[in-house]
């Protein structure tokens, strides 16, 4: 094998091909096969985009980072062709990424991020569904069974893999059931493979709490997802998005100072400019951008608005979440709606293939922007819009107000998150693994630096393996490398991950 470069117990240095061996679990630990601690720490990476944009080079920057691992994201559609049967071009390319990862010093995590039926309602990651079945139906389960199988016998000889996330954030409706399927598929994957460490993440339960629990296989190590708080964190896939330093203080909108809407249009068949400008008023500190209808019984759409101050533009509906022509199909990418009659809508767009639509809305409806920081100077809101018989009002505005704290955070509020796992951990004696953990591109680099830097200097402290979510994604901000070819758009996660990953 290649040397490679490892993490251990957070010193970066070397660890030579012969001390490899498998990874094990001992006494609360990761060892290598000499009996070395290691501490995993790398990036999630998307195995679907090895079919498109990602290759070999991108596999060595990683390691150039100085990660020692990645946590590879499988979506079983990628490996199945039918059920209990699979894709030989699919495992030829898991394979391939394997090779690369091996050739440069990489340990391999194979995570299910998607399973047969579908194991939670919210991993938009993978899947755009709208109702889940994996707990209810058994068939789905034997799949999933199945499927690890394959992979474990497959791969029971590779040393290269660290270990096999069984599930990626399952929201079971009991956590009996959580526990059974997961000492289920242990079971199966033992059957093939007596080396690999299994890694078991917490349940995700109906009430949206979360619950570690313990499954018999002793080679286990556990797993939880951290982002908190997710309106800062994972700033551009919320809606909320309040204007957060850190550490100090999450601000949103309070009360309004003043509003400046557009002049009403006269319905028309074809498509209209609207137009609003406005200087900042005397004490505003919060700017939102409102698009509203009231009293309309028939159809309106408004597409591609565009908001600028003093001629530079400003993305909407949001800092560095631009969607100003409604075609980021992505959660919280999207305006904020308030009515049923509002929506972004597939069709009847001026430009590709979405507009905001408002439809018979008798009460006042509309769509908002994210708070935005106001500065001195003249803002110039622009939309186009057309009507198909409409009544009723419909207009732009400039909402000023003054801001309202949400809430503080600092080092030891995101510290006191991870106590629960911290304890389970001390408890049972047993690995922990932050999986994903995120800081996206934010409108203040130096404040998502920061809480970066805390956040990875609280996991250093104690042992903990990680992830980063994540390496790659077509939406620029969430991922460290967009773009083809990939380059970097998160300049602040990609240095402070860096430098973090090689500090001595």
């Amino acid at each position: 094998m290649i040397a490679a470069a490892f993490a251990v117990l957070g010193v970066f240095c070397p660890v030579s091909s012969d001390a490899r061996g498998f990874l094990s679990v001992h006494g609360g630990k990761v060892l290598d096969g000499s009996g070395n601690p290691v501490v995993l720490r790398g990036l999630n990476v998307e195995f679907k985009d090895f079919n498109t944009v990602l290759g070999e080079a991108d596999i060595r920057g990683i390691s150039e980072m100085g990660a020692n691992s990645i946590r590879l994201n499988l979506d079983y559609r990628d490996l199945e062709a039918a059920p209990y049967r699979y894709r030989a071009a699919g495992l030829a390319l898991l394979d391939r990424v394997l090779d690369w990862c091996e050739k440069h010093g990489l340990y391999v995590i194979l995570d299910l991020h998607l399973a047969p039926g579908g194991q939670n309602p919210h991993d938009f990651v993978v899947h755009r569904e709208s109702a889940f079945h994996f707990w209810e139906k058994a068939e789905f389960q034997e799949r999933f069974y199945a499927l690890w199988s394959e992979l474990a016998g497959r791969y029971a000889d590779r040393e290269l893999v660290a270990g096999y996330d069984l599930l990626n954030e399952g929201v079971p409706p009991t956590i009996e059931n959580y526990r059974r399927v997961m000492n289920a598929a242990a079971a199966r994957i033992r059957a093939r493979d007596r080396n690999h460490v299994l890694i078991v993440e917490e349940a995700i339960l109906p009430d949206g709490e979360k619950e570690l629990v313990l499954i018999e296989d002793r080679n286990t190590v556990y797993s939880v997802h951290f982002f908190y708080p997710p309106s800062f964190a994972f700033y551009a896939t919320t809606t909320e998005r309040p204007i957060t330093t850190y550490p100090g203080e999450m601000i949103a909108a309070g009360d309004r100072v003043a509003e400046t809407r557009s002049a009403p249009v006269p319905g028309a068949a074809e498509w209209q400019q609207v137009a609003v400008t406005a200087t900042s008023p005397e004490g505003a500190e919060i700017l939102e951008v409102r698009i509203a209808s009231e009293g309309n019984r028939e159809s309106v759409w408004f597409d591609d608005v565009r908001l600028e101050r003093d001629g530079t533009p400003i993305d909407l509906p949001a800092p560095l979440v631009e969607n100003g022509s409604f075609e980021t199909d992505y959660p919280g990418f999207n305006w904020r709606t308030e009515g049923s009659c509002a929506r972004v809508s597939l069709g009847g767009a001026r430009t590709g293939k979405h507009a905001l639509r408002f439809s018979d809305c008798e009460r006042t409806a509309e769509a908002r922007s994210s708070p935005l920081r106001v500065g001195k100077g003249t803002y110039a809101l622009t939309a186009w819009r057309r009507s198909e018989n409409a009544s009723g009002i419909t207009y732009l505005s400039l909402a000023w107000h003054k801001s309202r704290v949400v809430s503080a955070v600092d080092k030891p509020a995101v510290r006191g998150r991870l106590e629960y796992a911290l304890a389970f951990r001390q408890r049972h004696g047993v690995p922990l693994y932050v999986g994903e953990f995120t800081a996206h591109r934010n409108p203040s680099p130096s404040s998502s630096g920061r809480y970066l830097q805390d956040l990875l200097d609280i996991m250093a402290s104690h042992e903990l393996h990680w992830s980063f979510w994540e390496y790659y994604s077509v939406y620029p901000g969430v991922g460290i490398h967009t773009g083809v070819p990939p380059g970097v758009v998160n300049t602040t996660a990609f240095e402070v991950l860096t430098r973090n990953l090689r500090r001595e």
